[in-house]
């Protein structure tokens, strides 16, 4: 049995239209910034070096359940991005790639700062480009 063309397009943009929705409401689960501030900082909870030498570290500042944290990358070139994921879960599962920056001039760029408390685990993640490895921190 042949579909008609037009329903099938049809059907196939019913189906795409709802995959993005999908996807931009996952997006939105958190807060930006979740009114945190990445001044003034506590310490560098953890860090990795990428594969091109650039350091990712995820930093924070407060204590307790005022405890924030973001991701920054050093030492790195334009293109290279850092984000921060963040678990409830002790990293089963996680909201990827919060704060997504991009360096755009310079060697550094750093992610928004984002609530870590009540159970959170966080790790700063980057890439070298586009298409590149992906290397993380350890959670904290």
């Amino acid at each position: 049995m042949r579909m008609n063309t037009k329903v099938a397009a049809t059907v196939s943009a019913l189906a795409m239209t709802t995959g993005l929705l999908a996807m931009s409401g996952a997006a939105t689960t958190a807060t930006a910034a979740d009114g945190c501030s990445t001044s003034p900082v506590t310490g560098t909870a953890r860090s990795a070096v990428g594969a091109r030498g650039q350091l990712f570290e995820l930093r924070y500042n407060g204590s307790g359940n005022n405890t924030c944290a973001w991701g920054r990358v050093t030492n790195g070139s334009v293109g290279m991005h850092v984000w921060v994921d963040r678990s409830h879960d002790g990293g089963r599962t996680w909201e990827p790639q919060l704060g997504w920056r991009q360096i755009d001039a310079g060697t550094s760029v750093h992610t928004e700062a984002w609530r870590d408390a009540n159970g959170y685990l966080m790790r700063a993640c980057g890439d070298s480009g586009y298409n590149t490895p992906i290397t993380c921190t350890g959670w904290y």
